[in-house]
């Protein structure tokens, strides 16, 4: 699914028919290069400001071919998806002749910001943001820096190029299983602030809602971690009654509430089952068998890259939303008999 904003940032060619002179005298001022009138760079420099033009440092490396570098700034490197998605471009970036530069310190908005800039300066020509940095403000910064993509968010509101399992079914689909198990009363391990987490409960309601169960509808607040579904596992089974099912934003967060379940000698599947998303790795092993919801990182990475080469070669395009597809994988966890 494609979902296309019309709205774009400023460009040279706008702030020079705003000033009433030629692109290039604009490209000129900008960079501070050549000989350009004081009167004549005060009033670019006001068009530039009224416009809200923020210079490109990316595209002028490009122009002038110096950069075939591609700067991947992942936001945390211990979730295994982030860090799937960040292996796969690196390989699909020396696949089209590029080399991907990797920055891990992206745990807070100013030090993405941060590792973009110092990104900047090994000359890289853009950039791909794997779930930082988080604010909205931040993401628009970096994208007005140089060509960027966002895997991890929609991002309807910002000017970027996007990519995103389509959370609101994938949590649909997590929800339409455990109703076909026999669960009712589902309680969803909600991400907080966490990338798509908001799509994923928003699809968990429109689920709930759809099978009669709004009664049932409840969210715990947590984060994609083990400790997050652990400490949600233990407000839980401090109840009287157990629900009969959580759907958790992440597979590190369920396999945190399997361990918190074992402890307290909770069976899985028969007295509650459990599903988490992302399909990583150790979710298929023998000893978890965790039912999840499988959303691809080479999807993601490929998507995303397909939206970085288009960009790169008509930045003025409109930004690009993508959703990719996700789908259920049923492990031991609900396999109720």
């Amino acid at each position: 699914m494609t979902i296309q904003t019309r709205k774009k940032p400023p460009t040279l060619s706008d702030v020079a028919k705003r000033a009433g002179v030629s692109r290039s005298l604009v490209s000129l001022a900008i960079r501070g290069e050549g000989y350009v009138r004081a009167e004549t760079r005060e009033k670019i420099t006001k068009a530039a400001q009224e416009l809200n033009y923020i210079p490109n440092l990316a595209a002028r490396m490009l122009a002038s071919a110096q950069s075939s570098h591609i700067g991947t700034l992942v936001g945390n490197i211990t979730n295994p998806l982030q860090a799937e998605i960040a292996k796969w471009i690196t390989v699909l970036a020396g696949e089209h002749g590029q080399n991907a530069l990797l920055s891990l310190d992206a745990d807070a908005d100013d030090k993405a910001e941060g590792a973009i800039d110092g990104l900047i300066l090994h000359r890289i020509s853009s950039a791909i943001l794997i779930g930082a940095p988080y604010e909205k403000a931040a993401i628009a910064r970096v994208a007005a820096k140089l060509p960027s993509v966002y895997i991890g968010r929609l991002l309807k509101a910002v000017e970027i190029d996007s990519v995103t399992t389509d959370h609101v079914l994938g949590a649909g689909l997590a929800v339409d299983h455990l109703v076909s198990v026999g669960c009712r009363k589902i309680v969803h391990l909600g991400g907080g602030a966490s990338p798509g987490s908001q799509r994923m409960q928003q699809g968990y309601e429109n689920a709930m809602a759809r099978h009669g169960l709004s009664e049932h509808f409840e969210v715990l607040v947590g984060s994609y971690s083990v400790d997050s579904g652990a400490s949600a596992g233990r407000v839980l089974f401090e109840r009287d009654n157990l629900p009969d099912a959580v759907f958790a934003c992440n597979d590190l967060a369920a396999i945190g509430l399997l361990n918190e379940a074992a402890k307290h000698g909770i069976a899985v599947p028969d007295e509650l089952c459990v599903v988490g998303y992302d399909d990583v790795t150790m979710s298929g092993s023998e000893t978890l068998a965790l039912t999840t919801i499988h959303q691809s990182a080479r999807d993601l990475a490929e998507a995303g890259m397909k939206l970085l080469l288009r960009r790169l070669a008509d930045p003025e395009a409109s930004p690009n939303k993508t959703l990719v597809l996700p789908r259920l994988v049923v492990r031991r966890s609900t396999a109720r008999q």
